[in-house]
């Protein structure tokens, strides 16, 4: 895959997980000032790209967070942040597809959970195509969610300035707290470390990819919430299991109502299908490097990791039951918060101790700004409220005993 098609992937992961999904809650939290917490959280999620763009270039491989914390770490250590963003895959998984089921509902009346487990079993399907089909696919549904997503901002932009943008109803803790809700939606740019291996140039256009993925992302956030916010009081945005789709019915009728509802359907089935990717090619690099059973590092005579991609759909599917989007994405982000610290380390670690070969001035850099990053992840972790902490810490826990687990050592020290 090229730098176009990596950029457009990551767009199609972070647009499609962040908008349809959340931006309902969220406002609930963040009032009119939505946009505020979206720049937030991408500030943030943009100061870990910088740690994923840094290390990509010198290990550019499946299952980043494994790969970039052993390399500063060890395994065992490199484990724990595969293990965690491994975990919050599958949970965003199944948080994208509650969505779908949501709009699916929206629009037919069917359950929201049958619907997401509709769309994983099509997408496991898919998936078991090939990675270029999958990718192929995924591009067509980043251009139409893009597509709806522009059409909101048009709409929307009319209304600009009938409301204060500044009106935050809950404070400060609102704001963060929608931030670290909306964190979700910038779980794209470090997705794309999984294409490594089947990028072309990685050291060079893993970098590119991640930098304007984010730019991109969070500029057509920051419009959005803008627009969505002044056509529609953030109270009933709050309030509706298809927030984007009210918009729409609002400002033009009813039959805006359906083809947004059509457009959203194709974004949370787009950034499913593109988080399954990723979560296998996670599965298949951790198991490749001896930390999981080998059996998921099986690969098809199409280059297709059967196993890893079978059992992360499973495991999504057992995860969609309780049918709670909003918990859901709650301890989402308290697993790939956890997982960004450690990343977040390794930077600084493997910038001072010269494994990075930099010049003072960047060796400097890449210190500064990965600590900054850390403490802004661990600032947003607290927000994320005690029990999505608590289950973040079991998961570590869980994941410690996995890598602890006898007869495997040896292999593990081998890794990395």
């Amino acid at each position: 895959m090229g730098l176009s098609q990596v950029t457009l992937a990551g767009i199609g992961v972070i647009l499609g997980a962040g908008v349809y999904a959340l931006i309902g809650p969220a406002a609930g939290l963040a009032g009119n000032a939505l946009w505020l917490a979206f720049l937030f959280a991408g500030f943030v999620a943009g100061l870990t790209a910088y740690s994923y763009a840094r290390i990509g270039s010198l290990r550019p491989k499946d299952s980043p967070e494994f790969q970039y914390t052993a390399l500063a770490f060890g395994p065992r250590v490199g484990f724990l942040a595969g293990w965690l963003m491994l975990v919050a895959d599958l949970l965003a998984v199944a948080t994208v597809a509650l969505a779908f089921g949501a709009y699916l509902g929206h629009l037919t009346g069917i359950p929201v959970v049958g619907g997401a487990l509709a769309l994983l079993i099509a997408t496991g399907v898919v998936l078991l195509i090939g990675i270029g089909e999958s990718v192929a696919l995924a591009i067509v549904l980043t251009i139409a969610e893009a597509v709806g997503l522009l059409f909101v901002i048009a709409i929307g932009l009319p209304a600009w300035g009938r409301v204060n943008p500044l009106e935050i109803p809950h404070g400060a803790a609102g704001l963060t707290g929608a931030a670290a809700l909306i964190f979700f939606a910038y779980l794209g740019f470090d997705e794309l470390g999984n294409f490594a291996e089947e990028m072309r140039d990685p050291a060079r256009n893993l970098p590119r990819a991640l930098f304007l993925s984010m730019v991109g992302a969070t500029a057509i956030y920051v419009l959005v919430a803008l627009s969505v916010t002044a056509a529609v009081d953030w109270r009933d945005l709050s309030a509706s299991p298809a927030p984007l789709a009210l918009v729409a019915r609002q400002v033009v009728g009813t039959s805006a109502d359906l083809g947004l509802t059509v457009v959203a359907l194709a974004a949370t089935g787009n950034t499913v299908l593109l988080l399954l990717v990723a979560a296998s090619r996670s599965v298949y690099g951790m198991a490749g490097a001896g930390m999981l059973p080998s059996r998921l590092a099986a690969v098809s005579r199409r280059g297709i990791p059967l196993a890893a991609t079978g059992l992360v759909t499973v495991i999504a599917g057992v995860l969609v039951l309780p049918g709670d989007l909003a918990r859901a994405a709650t301890l989402t982000d308290a697993a790939v918060l956890s997982s960004f610290m450690l990343v977040n380390l390794s930077l600084p670690w493997l910038a001072w101790s010269g494994t990075t070969r930099t010049g003072r001035a960047r060796r400097m850099l890449d210190v500064a700004v990965p600590l900054l990053a850390f403490l802004m992840c661990g600032w947003l972790l607290l927000h994320t409220g005690g029990t999505s902490i608590a289950a973040a810490a079991g998961l570590a826990a869980v994941g410690y005993a996995l890598h602890a687990r006898p007869g495997t050592g040896q292999s593990r020290r081998g890794a990395g």
